[in-house]
């Protein structure tokens, strides 16, 4: 059984910028969320373009999460 999302699905950046890699994925996937890294230190990644509302993406520099957005 999947675990509801938090807010209904309703993302903030407030609430993983900042954050290190470690903490936003825990606090992600303890909101019912899976999670992807689609940008590390400037570098982008290869990704499938499909969509899923229970996944995050994360830009990250320094394992510091700098933008967050579903899909």
């Amino acid at each position: 059984m999947k675990i509801p999302l938090r807010n209904n699905g309703i993302i903030t950046q407030k609430e993983y910028v900042g954050k290190t890699y470690t903490e936003a994925r825990k606090y992600a996937e303890e909101g019912g969320f899976e999670t992807r890294i689609i940008e590390e230190n400037g570098k982008t990644f290869m990704v499938e373009h499909n969509v899923n509302q229970r996944r995050l993406n994360f830009r990250i520099s320094n394992n510091i999460i700098i933008d967050v957005y579903g899909g």
